[in-house]
C-alpha cells in the first residue's frame, strides 16, 4: 500500500515555547524612539479625550438642546479632532520609520556576528528576506498592537467610567459579552500565528529560489531548463496563494463571529437602555448618550481583539527573525595582538561539519613562517577546512591550533583575523567601484597604493581602459569581468594588505598562462617575510612552493620540501606528474 505523500501546505496550530520570550529580548535589543512614541501617545490619548466630550455634546444636541454655545463647542471639538488625528498619523510615521531603521541596522549587525557555523545551516538569502520584510517586526508590534492597545483600554475605561455616572446596570451590559470576544480573538489568534509562520516560510524560500534562478539563468538556458525553472517557482507561488486563500476564508470567519457577537450585543444593549428608560431610571439624553458610548465602547473592544490578531500575525512572521536575534554570537574577547609571527601549526585535530561526517581526523602539519606552503589534496580531503580553521571561520572540535607555539583561541579574534588575508578561487567582489573592492579591508590606502598594487597584480591596464578607472563600477558579484580579472583584482587586494599570513585558494586558477607566470613571479615577491599558504589545484604551483603539505582522507600524509614529501606521498608523485588533479 502506498504511503500518503505528506502535505506541504498543512498548518501546525502549536506555537513554540517561549515565543514571547524571543519576542521580548527582540525589543530590548532595538533602541526605540522613545521621544517620538510619546509624543504620538500623547495626542493619540488626547484625541480620545476630545472623542469623549465630543459625545457627551452630540448627545445634549440630540436630545434638544440647540443652544449656541453647545453648537459652537461641538464645532470646536470636532475641529481640534481633525487637527489631532492628522498629527497622530504625522508622529505615527516618523516612529513607525525610526523603529524599521533601528530594528534593520541591529539585524545586519547581528547578522555579522554570527559564525560561519549558523550560515552553514541557514540559506544566506534568507537572511536577506528577513531584513528586508521582517525587520519591521518591533514597528508593527508597537505601532499595530501596544499603542493602540493602550489607546483602546484607556477609551474603554474613559467611555466605561462615564457610562457607570448614569447606572451601574448600563455598564454592567455592556462588559457582559467582552469574555466571548476574548475567547474568539485568543482562538483566531492562535490560528492566525501558525498562517504567518507558514507564510514567512513559503515567501522566504520563493526569493530564495528566484534569486538562485537569477543568478543562474546561464545555466538554465544552457541546459534549456527555462520552463522546468518556471515550474518550480510557480509552484512556490501556486501555494502560497492558496495559504493566503486559507488566510481569507479566516478573516472572514473571525470577521463573521465578531459581526455576530457585536450585533448581540448590539441587541441586549439597546433593549436594556430602552427597558430603562422606560422604567425612568435614565432620561433621554442619558439613553441616546449610552447608546453612542456602548458603541465607543464595543468598537474599543473590538480593535483591541483586532490587535490581538496583529500581534500574533506579526509573531509568526517574526518566528525566524526571533531565532536569528537569538542565535549565539562570534566570542570576540581575548587577549589583543597587533602583530602575529611565527609557524601555524594543526595538533591532532579532528573537526566535522555534522556528526556523521568527519573531515578531519587527528590532522597535524606545520606551515611554516617565512615560507610559502602548498596545501594539497584531492577535492573533499579537507584542504579548505584547514584554511577556514586558520582563520577562525570554525573551531576545531578535538586537537588545537597554535601560532608561534600560542593556542591561537587565546587571541581576540578581530585582532587575530587582522593578521590574514585570503584570496578564494572564485575572486569574490561586492557591488561599487573598482576602488572600493581593492581597498576593502584596507582603509586609508591612497589611490597611488591602489595603482601599484594593480600593476602588481597584472591588473592595472585593463581597470584604467574602463570608463572611470578606479571609479568605474563593478557589478553584483563582480559579473562584468572575466574570471582572470575579478582573480587579479582579488590578488591586488591582498597585496595591498599588510597581513603577515596569506592564503590564496590556487590564484591563478582563472589566468592563461603567461599571466599565471607573471603571478608567480609577483607572489614569490609577496612571500618575502611573510607566512603564504597556497591552496593547489595543478603542479605549477609548486615552483613557488617551499614546503607541501598533502592531505588524504582526512589526514596530513605527508609533508616537508617537495622532495622529501613526494617520497612519502604517492598522490603527491601523480600531482605532479599530472596523473590526478587536486
Amino acid at each position: 500500500m502506498n504511503e500518503r505523500a505528506p502535505d506541504l501546505d498543512r498548518v501546525e496550530l502549536k506555537q513554540k515555547r517561549g515565543t514571547w520570550l524571543r519576542y521580548i529580548k527582540v525589543f530590548l535589543k532595538c533602541r526605540l524612539p522613545w521621544l517620538w512614541i510619546l509624543v504620538y501617545m500623547a495626542f493619540d490619548l488626547g484625541t480620545v479625550d476630545i472623542g469623549v466630550t465630543e459625545t457627551d455634546y452630540t448627545a445634549r444636541l440630540f436630545s434638544g438642546d440647540t443652544a449656541a454655545k453647545t453648537v459652537t463647542v461641538l464645532i470646536v471639538l470636532i475641529l481640534v479632532r481633525l487637527l489631532a488625528s492628522a498629527a497622530v498619523v504625522f508622529f505615527r510615521q516618523i516612529a513607525s520609520g525610526r523603529m524599521t531603521q533601528n530594528m534593520r541596522g541591529v539585524l545586519v549587525g547581528k547578522l555579522m556576528r554570527l559564525p560561519m557555523s549558523f550560515f552553514k545551516d541557514e540559506n544566506p538569502r534568507d537572511g536577506v528576506y528577513r531584513v528586508v520584510n521582517s525587520a519591521n517586526v518591533v514597528e508593527s508590534t508597537v505601532i499595530f498592537f501596544i499603542l493602540p492597545v493602550i489607546t483602546a483600554a484607556y477609551t474603554a475605561v474613559k467611555v466605561f467610567a462615564r457610562v457607570f455616572q448614569y447606572d451601574w446596570r448600563l455598564s454592567a451590559v455592556m462588559l457582559a459579552f467582552v469574555p466571548i470576544q476574548i475567547f474568539i480573538a485568543f482562538l483566531f489568534g492562535r490560528i492566525s500565528y501558525s498562517l504567518s509562520v507558514k507564510s514567512a516560510d513559503l515567501n522566504s524560500g520563493l526569493i530564495q529560489r528566484l534569486s538562485e534562478i537569477i543568478v543562474n539563468i546561464p545555466l538554465a538556458k544552457a541546459f534549456a531548463r527555462e520552463k522546468k525553472e518556471t515550474e518550480r517557482a510557480q509552484e512556490l507561488t501556486g501555494r502560497i496563494y492558496r495559504l493566503n486563500v486559507k488566510s481569507s476564508w479566516l478573516s472572514q470567519i473571525h470577521d463573521l463571529s465578531n459581526t455576530a457577537v457585536d450585533l448581540a450585543s448590539s441587541v441586549v444593549i439597546t433593549l436594556a437602555g430602552l427597558l430603562l428608560l422606560r422604567d425612568g431610571a435614565i432620561n433621554t439624553r442619558g439613553w441616546i448618550s449610552f447608546f453612542m458610548f456602548s458603541g465607543t465602547f464595543s468598537g474599543a473592544v473590538y480593535e483591541f481583539m483586532i490587535y490581538w490578531g496583529n500581534v500574533k500575525n506579526i509573531q509568526g512572521s517574526a518566528e525566524k527573525l526571533c531565532e536569528i536575534m537569538d542565535a549565539p554570537e562570534e566570542d570576540l574577547s581575548g587577549q589583543p595582538c597587533e602583530a602575529l609571527t611565527g609557524d601555524l601549526e594543526l595538533r591532532n585535530v579532528d573537526f566535522s561539519y555534522d556528526e556523521a561526517h568527519p573531515v578531519l581526523t587527528g590532522a597535524s602539519c606545520v606551515f611554516t613562517d617565512n615560507r610559502v606552503t602548498a596545501l594539497l589534496g584531492r577535492s573533499g580531503c579537507g584542504k579548505t577546512t584547514i584554511a577556514n580553521l586558520l582563520t577562525r571561520l570554525y573551531a576545531p572540535l578535538g586537537g588545537e591550533i597554535t601560532v608561534g607555539g600560542s593556542d591561537i583561541s587565546k587571541f581576540a579574534l578581530n585582532d587575530y583575523r587582522d593578521q590574514f588575508v585570503v584570496v578564494s578561487q572564485n575572486g569574490m567582489l561586492f557591488s561599487g567601484t573598482v576602488r572600493e573592492n581593492v581597498a576593502y579591508g584596507n582603509p586609508g590606502v591612497s589611490d597611488e597604493d591602489i595603482e601599484k598594487a594593480l600593476r602588481r597584480a597584472g591588473a592595472y591596464e585593463f581597470v584604467m581602459a574602463l570608463p572611470g578607472g578606479l571609479d568605474a563600477r563593478v557589478e553584483e558579484y563582480g559579473g562584468n569581468f572575466s574570471g582572470g580579472q575579478r582573480q587579479r583584482l582579488t590578488v591586488a587586494r591582498a597585496l595591498l594588505s599588510p597581513a603577515h599570513y596569506m592564503i590564496l585558494d590556487e590564484p591563478a586558477a582563472s589566468m592563461d598562462a603567461i599571466a599565471a607566470a607573471e603571478l608567480m613571479d609577483v607572489l614569490r615577491e609577496a612571500a618575502r617575510d611573510r607566512c603564504m599558504i597556497i591552496i593547489a589545484h595543478t603542479a605549477a604551483i609548486l615552483e613557488l612552493a617551499d614546503r607541501v603539505v598533502v592531505v588524504e582522507d582526512g589526514i596530513v600524509s605527508a609533508q616537508g620540501d617537495p622532495a622529501e614529501a613526494a617520497k612519502k606521498s604517492r598522490f603527491l608523485r601523480e600531482f605532479v606528474n599530472g596523473g590526478v588533479t587536486a
